[in-house]
């Protein structure tokens, strides 16, 4: 009955725990019991034979199973675990080193096109373009997605630039208002848009936790609400009784919001660009039917969470071996002398400068955690050696220690993806944050079809993630030779701002300063050098002092024929 009773305990035990594709409570069978190393009981006892599955192991049951759990999980590990925190910063500064906006590519209308980059630039610095990046990244290494809030706060143009009250005389002799359109109403908007709308107000990246995301198969169209949280529901309730501070914070917030709240609904948003307020999802993932993205941190989970037990095991050992274990002895004692000992011991403990006398050999020995401690060297290097390979980085990568030329095909590795990265952030940026903003402002034009294409900046990265200096230099200065590159390249890669750069250069242009100026007085000494040679008996004084006896040439020609 014993066997039984443990066997009703373990399948209780596994079926309050989620099944991990769904969620939901587990329903088992005889097969999965027989899976998880337990006897089914029908009647008769039968023979159980020993199965393996991975999902229904120990040492997976203790780790998070829901997305909400696993993303503490890894929050808590970028904080607290060195290598994670190394990583995933690396991952996420190294490929955003230097961006900034080009010239748009593929246009006819250049004054259009340089509007566009001024105003997009003007943008960029306001909204400070390269530190949300750097969230984004990080939301999308470390979560495995990303949900960016693009804020549009501007508001619509007035009706009146568009419309305009005529009267209209009807047949039967009434005098009636009507609104119609302007002719020039596009212009109108174009040019109040010009003045008044500077963009994207802001971008946020929103918790994953509280967006609800549905996706449907057959489409790329997804349905994404914001639960609102707990601190948003308390300030409307308080502005609802009459608080004039938390009414101030709620007539900030957009009216939908508000409503959603009060209603205790989630807030639907928006995912067309060009409707105004948006949000945009970013996922790191490889297949198209996955629902949510995949974090770098779970394919290290679990080396993560055996590393932490190993810690608690020697953490535990030392707290309790904190305060040493005394042995003190002697050979042939009696009780009495015991006692007396122990007595003295005492109190040398409480005073430092108290002695023990006595008039026979003692021995007194302390034990402390050092012996009692785990040697876990060999498991930590196996650890170390995993995480490397789950976070995508090298020992030298994260230490500083190391030399291009020994990782040099695990940083060309680190270099492809980086790129990859690249392209993804310059479609994101592109196609969903300046492609929107220069529509709405009418940058616009159309190409020899006649099919209208919109005239917005490129994104793009100045500096290469990771590269030996000394040969990207080389290949880049002989390009710049060869009339293949420009040589603002170069300057940033030196961090050496090239528009300061070419100001000074033309400030000293012709004057002490400039560079060639020595090469123009070596010149001119050169040319006075050879007029007093020519004009002047300088050769004969310079020959006489040497000693030399100088022939003055012959003169060509000697005839009129």
């Amino acid at each position: 009955m014993t066997k039984k009773n443990d066997g009703e305990k373990e399948i209780a035990k596994l079926k309050s725990r989620p099944n991990v594709q769904t969620g939901k409570p587990r329903k088992l069978t005889a097969s999965s019991m027989r899976v998880a190393g337990l006897q089914t009981y029908s009647g008769s006892e039968g023979s159980g034979g020993n199965f393996y599955s991975p999902e229904l192991s120990t040492d997976f049951l203790e780790l998070p199973q829901s997305m909400h759990e696993r993303w503490n999980y890894f929050r808590f590990f970028y904080r607290s675990e060195p290598f994670v925190g190394q990583a995933v910063d690396l991952h996420t500064e190294l490929p955003l080193s230097k961006i900034r906006l080009g010239f748009p590519r593929y246009t006819k209308n250049r004054e259009m096109a340089k509007e566009a980059l001024s105003f997009c630039e003007r943008w960029a610095r306001k909204i400070g373009l390269l530190h949300r990046m750097i969230e984004i990244v990080h939301e999308y290494n470390l979560i495995g997605e990303a949900f960016i809030f693009m804020e549009d706060t501007t508001p619509d143009p007035p009706k009146s630039l568009r419309f305009e009250k005529v009267r209209v005389l009807k047949e039967d002799g009434t005098l009636l208002e009507e609104e119609i359109e302007k002719e020039d109403a596009t212009e109108r908007e174009v040019e109040w848009l010009k003045k008044n709308y500077t963009g994207w107000t802001a971008i946020r990246v929103l918790p994953p936790e509280q967006v609800h995301v549905q996706s449907f198969p057959f489409t790329d169209e997804k349905i994404m609400e914001l639960i609102p949280d707990s601190k948003t529901k308390d300030v409307i309730a308080q502005a609802d009784a009459g608080d004039i501070h938390a009414k101030r914070v709620v007539d900030s917030m957009p009216q939908g919001v508000v409503d959603s709240v009060r209603q205790g609904s989630n807030i639907p948003l928006n995912t067309d660009p060009d409707a105004g307020s948006f949000v945009t999802y970013l996922a790191r993932k490889k297949s198209q039917y996955e629902d949510r993205g995949h974090s770098i941190l779970e394919r290290c989970i679990r080396t993560l969470v055996f590393r932490d037990k190993l810690r608690q095991a020697n953490t535990s050992i030392a707290s309790r071996h904190m305060t040493p274990i005394r042995l003190v002895y002697a050979e042939d004692m009696d009780v009495q002398d015991v006692e007396d000992l122990r007595e003295q011991v005492d109190l040398a403990l409480a005073d430092p400068d108290f002695s023990i006398i006595a008039n026979f050999q003692i021995s007194w020995e302390e034990m402390g955690s050092d012996q009692r401690l785990l040697e876990l060297s060999g498991e930590y290097d196996l650890t170390d050696r995993q995480l490397y390979a789950g976070l995508g980085v090298t020992e030298g990568l994260l230490s500083g220690e190391s030399s291009y030329s020994g990782d040099r095909i695990n940083l060309e590795v680190i270099n492809t993806r980086y790129m990859l990265l690249r392209e993804i952030l310059q479609d994101l940026v592109e196609e969903k944050m300046l492609k929107p903003m220069c529509a709405r402002m009418g940058f616009i034009e159309e190409d020899e079809y006649g099919i209208e294409q919109v005239i917005y900046p490129t994104l793009s990265f100045t500096r290469l993630a990771l590269r030996d200096n000394n040969d990207t230099f080389d290949a880049l200065f002989n390009l710049y030779q060869k009339g293949s590159l420009d040589v603002d390249i170069i300057l940033e890669l030196l961090n050496i701002d090239p528009v300061s750069t070419k100001e000074k250069l033309e400030r000293d242009l012709f004057t002490l300063n400039d560079g060639s100026f020595n090469e123009v007085l070596r010149g001119i000494y050169g040319d006075v050098g050879r007029a007093l040679a020519e004009n002047s008996d300088a050769v004969e004084i310079i020959a006489k002092n040497l000693g030399l006896n100088y022939a003055v040439p012959e003169e060509d020609g000697g005839g009129r024929f």
